[in-house]
């Protein structure tokens, strides 16, 4: 009886680790209780997605990755943690050339608290291919400046070239609307220090639900993780670069225009492992499409 309870403690106290391909392996000791909790549910779910389960089962993909989010803030308490008020003024359009190509045109205007200062100034255009209605690829360009806010300020003002390709797959479950949406980025920061190129892979779920006798209007969530694919140093607080998550009701106008309101909480973890933000954000959207098709 005494073995088995030692066996049993040893199996509970085993070291908890993972490598660069998302493995298990044993080493360094997760010392946090809830990062241990976390990752034996991650591998769970991991596991799951390996079995080549149904489509609409890809949404467990989504919950890997807010457990890995969740993991990174049960070690919050090791960094200097920031909330902050931010607000992004959005305007979107994906305008259809023909049955197969379109233009996407996207800009964001980020600033502090209700529009005080900067926070970001990004730009971005994209040509889509569509193979059908429920599959799009798209590759663009982004140009990006960003600026000094808040508590934790970056040390300049730079610019940055973005080059990216994504998918997006839609389907529907009942009336519940689901879009995934995989990109890839390659970054060309222009700071004073000299230029440097940065990749990085983002992963995106959102659902909406159309409110029932109002078919103009609806509600929304997503989630989106951001990976930096790059060599970690400590895997388990480095994992995600950002994380997003968010919430918001639409309403369909005439003429292809849509309006959005929304919430979102965006953390950033930054590359020392020592501080992070936590942005409470407020969204204010407007979608624009055109068909250019006769």
């Amino acid at each position: 009886m005494h073995r088995d309870h030692r066996e049993n403690s040893a199996r509970v106290h085993q070291s908890i680790n993972f490598n660069q391909t998302g493995e298990r392996t044993q080493g360094q000791m997760v010392q946090c209780p809830r990062l241990r909790r976390h990752a034996q549910r991650a591998m769970y779910f991991r596991r799951m997605i390996l079995k080549k389960l149904p489509f609409q089962s890809w949404v467990c993909a989504a919950l890997v990755l807010i457990l890995a989010s969740s993991a990174v803030e049960a070690q919050d308490e090791m960094r200097d943690v920031v909330d902050q008020q931010m607000s992004w003024y959005m305007l979107f359009g994906n305008h259809r050339l023909t049955d197969q190509l379109g233009l996407h045109t996207e800009y964001q205007f980020r600033r502090t608290g209700l529009g005080a200062d900067w926070q970001q100034s990004l730009l971005r255009v994209g040509l889509d291919w569509h193979r059908d209605d429920q599959y799009v690829v798209t590759g663009g360009y982004g140009w990006i400046r960003s600026f000094p806010y808040g508590e934790q300020p970056i040390g300049e003002t730079f610019d940055e070239h973005r080059i990216w390709q994504q998918l997006i797959t839609k389907s529907q479950t009942g009336a519940l609307k689901w879009m995934h949406r995989y990109r890839l980025e390659q970054r060309l920061m222009m700071r004073e220090s000299g230029r440097a190129w940065q990749h990085r892979a983002r992963y995106f779920v959102q659902v909406t639900w159309p409110i029932p006798n109002h078919p103009k209007w609806s509600l929304s969530a997503y989630e989106e993780a951001f990976i930096g694919l790059r060599a970690l140093e400590n895997p388990v607080r480095n994992l995600l670069q950002q994380n997003r998550l968010s919430v918001a009701l639409n309403h369909k106008l005439e003429g292809g225009t849509a309006l959005q309101l929304g919430y979102l909480q965006q953390v950033l973890w930054k590359g020392s492992g020592l501080a992070a933000e936590r942005n409470h954000v407020l969204l204010v959207g407007v979608r624009h499409n055109l068909d250019f098709r006769d």
